[in-house]
């Protein structure tokens, strides 16, 4: 009787052991398909940024100002929003009025992806 029961017992042990497993092999392959689904986020929205330079860049040359300089800034919270900062420096949008600069403002921001949860702010970077 003992020895059946001893059997019961080790039998009722590794299949518990054996779901525990089984749990923790179905967590982890959850867990790694969520990682490769914020991979994939995270290249849709770096080449979205590479075109939004590409874009930039041209637009100020067909402006005339040649060699600008251009970054593009980033900043991701939590909970997924993201807010960008293009910053543009050129020594003829120095000597621009304030007005000229607004326009100039509201031309790139034509430029930029529309994404949910985005916002994108254009900056001049004035040396004077």
């Amino acid at each position: 009787m003992r020895k059946i029961m001893k059997s019961n017992v080790a039998f009722g042990v590794i299949t518990a052991l054996l779901i525990v497993f089984i749990f923790f092999c179905m967590y982890q392959t959850v867990k790694g398909n969520e990682k490769t689904g914020t991979d994939e986020r995270e290249m849709f929205f770096r080449a979205k940024e590479a075109q939004l330079l590409a874009d930039t860049r041209a637009y100020l040359t067909e402006e005339g100002f040649y060699n600008s300089g251009v970054t593009l800034t980033r900043v991701v919270d939590g909970e997924g929003n993201r807010e960008y900062t293009i910053t543009i420096h050129h020594g003829r949008i120095d000597r621009m009025e304030e007005e000229e600069r607004e326009d100039l403002r509201k031309d790139l921001s034509t430029l930029c992806f529309q994404e949910d949860h985005c916002t994108f702010q254009h900056d001049f970077l004035l040396i004077n």
